[in-house]
């Protein structure tokens, strides 16, 4: 705390001081590109943190520009100035959620068709704007716009810019360093595994995008009073693609990237637009090649050398809230599941054809079977991977039609997946950090800074079992292969789920690793009284663990029973043509 205040007031002072150096002009201007840097660290919040990139940020800009200079010309002398300003600045936040929501809610529109839903928003609006004459003036725009009541000087101005720029960056910082911020570079990096974590994806991607317009209001709030002129450029293209390029030359993933793309390449363009023919075009070439060559911008090299010099590190000494232990009862309904006659067509090729697979107890079972059998495709159409063409799957006892994989982790349900997967550029405190928060965390725990500590039994005893996983500020993306499936594993062991699902967690695992792998799995399974399915190649690893086997081959349950049994099984041989089954 004692380092962020410290941070605080060496913003505050700089800022401070800014106008009596650089005189009434310049601060005038500065207070301009102050607004649209608020604007722009919406864009950081979503393409730096949470990895989409939004083309219509100028949109909610705009908006608020003209909620706030209608406010400011039909009721200038009333005291309801002192709502309708506020709620022009939260207006587009609140609209900028509800895009999310809808956008978000398909997974295949994460990506570009995002940024092209939102750049078709932008000239949306900017027509809106340029036609609605009746509202919004139309090409002309709204005139003579009364200034904020007491406030006159360019001097003002800039204060007013000056303090809420350090308020919105300080709000960011804090953020950024609380665990919303791990979530949303986690999110940047693997929003498969943010989903099996339990968190509901689209959520927290709105609730990103929705703060970036809360930002982009507070600078069109107050652009419309101290420019005295709206017009429906600053709805439109010209300005979205300014903000994008301004954050990217700053440093996109950086706190104070935006803010210095904004003001210097701002105030760059301003002088130079007049006087270079090609300027636009020079600027284009500049944005180019900072993101195929430099992608973390200006203040990517200085920005986090600066940053360790302040940053606290919080030790994990609290207990995370646990799920409650499994009650023992054999009942579906506490542990496992039913899949009846499940089928699952990928294009022309049918992966399940008509599966019927049972698990009705907790106890530790292996799926074998030759490659293509459908283990995999199993676990993926139990989970929403896949999508299933007819049959029936149930959970503890409740049918599972279309569930999401953040509400399946939720209820008891985790999965690790063939090839590890993880936050390769998180730390490994971090990672196990959205393990422990997946499903637990409330909303003010993800601003708390004292959710950094939270830790589990489970946790400690993995890092008494594996030395590695206590180097807490080692990155993910360093470990070798086998110390990621350790460190995945015990990602969703810590969630204490109640039926756990694994893919081949002993890949790539050395000896010692594997047998370290089944130990842990044996103690986790019984600890927890879970129901553990795991599916494996490694023929060791199921004898010493499975209390049942069930054998696929061509997407049906072909065999089940004890390892003698299956041993035994004449057609399970066939299949295994000279392996040892």
């Amino acid at each position: 705390m004692a380092s962020f205040l410290g941070h605080s007031a060496a913003l505050i002072a700089a800022l401070a001081v800014l106008p009596q150096l650089v005189g009434e002009f310049w601060a005038y201007t500065l207070a301009l590109y102050f607004l649209y840097a608020i604007a722009s660290l919406g864009i950081g919040l979503c393409w730096g943190q949470a990895g989409f990139l939004p083309l219509g940020q100028a949109m909610f800009f705009g908006l608020a520009a003209y909620l706030s200079g209608l406010s400011l010309i039909h009721f200038k002398d009333s005291w309801l100035l002192l709502l309708l300003l506020p709620g022009a600045a939260l207006a587009p936040g609140l609209l900028a959620y509800g895009i999310g929501l809808l956008v978000f809610r398909g997974r295949t529109l994460s990506g570009p068709f995002f940024a092209m839903i939102t750049l078709a928003l932008t000239l949306l609006a900017f027509q809106i704007a340029n036609s609605w004459n009746d509202v919004t003036g139309g090409f002309n725009g709204l005139k003579n716009i009364p200034g904020l009541p007491g406030l006159s000087d360019f001097t003002d101005l800039y204060y007013i810019s000056a303090v809420a720029l350090a308020v919105c960056l300080l709000g960011i910082a804090w953020l950024r360093r609380a665990p919303a911020g791990v979530v949303w570079r986690a999110v940047a990096q693997n929003e498969q595994r943010v989903r099996f974590c339990g968190f509901a994806l689209q959520n927290v991607k709105a609730a990103v995008f929705g703060l970036s317009g809360v930002l982009a209001g507070i600078g069109g709030a107050l652009y419309a009073p101290q420019q005295n002129l709206v017009t429906p450029q600053l709805c439109g293209f010209l300005l979205s693609a300014d903000l994008v390029i301004w954050a990217a030359v700053g440093g996109r993933a950086t706190l104070y990237g935006p803010v210095v793309g904004a003001v210097l390449i701002g105030i760059l363009t301003a002088d130079l637009r007049d006087e270079i023919s090609y300027w636009e075009v020079i600027l284009a070439a500049i944005f180019i090649i900072v993101v195929l060559y430099f992608r973390q911008g200006l203040m990517g090299f200085v920005e986090p050398r600066f940053e360790r010099l302040w940053r606290r590190r919080t030790e994990r000494t609290l207990d995370s809230p646990a799920r409650p232990e499994a009650s023992g009862d054999t009942g579906l309904a506490d542990a496992g599941f039913a899949l009846d006659d499940v089928r699952v067509r990928m294009g022309s090729v049918n992966i399940l054809e008509g599966l019927d697979l049972e698990i009705d107890r907790p106890g530790i079972y292996c799926l074998i079977g030759p490659n293509g059998a459908g283990k995999t495709s199993c676990f993926n159409a139990m989970t929403g991977e896949l999508p299933v063409r007819s049959g029936h799957i149930r959970i503890f006892g409740r049918a599972r039609t279309g569930t999401a994989a953040d509400l399946l982790s939720r209820i008891g349900v985790g999965r690790k997946f063939q090839a590890p997967s993880l936050f390769p550029d998180l730390t490994v405190a971090e990672n196990f950090n959205i393990g422990l928060w997946g499903g637990r965390a409330r909303l003010r725990d993800l601003v708390r800074m004292g959710s950094h500590g939270w830790s589990s039994a489970i946790l400690r005893e993995a890092q008494s079992r594996f030395p590695f996983l206590a180097e807490e500020d080692r990155r993910a993306g360093d470990l070798s292969h086998g110390q990621r499936q350790i460190l995945e594993l015990v990602m969703v062991l810590i969630a204490e789920p109640r039926l756990l699902l694994l893919d081949e967690p002993s890949a790539g695992l050395s000896q010692a690793e594997t047998q370290e792998v089944i130990e842990a799995i044996r103690w986790v399974g019984g600890r927890l009284n879970a129901c553990t399915v795991i599916v494996e190649h490694d023929m060791t690893f199921v004898r010493e663990l499975a209390d049942r086997i069930f054998v696929l081959h061509q997407g049906r349950l072909l065999a089940s029973g004890t390892v003698a049994e299956i041993q035994a099984d004449e057609r399970v041989r066939a299949v295994y043509v000279g392996a040892s089954a």
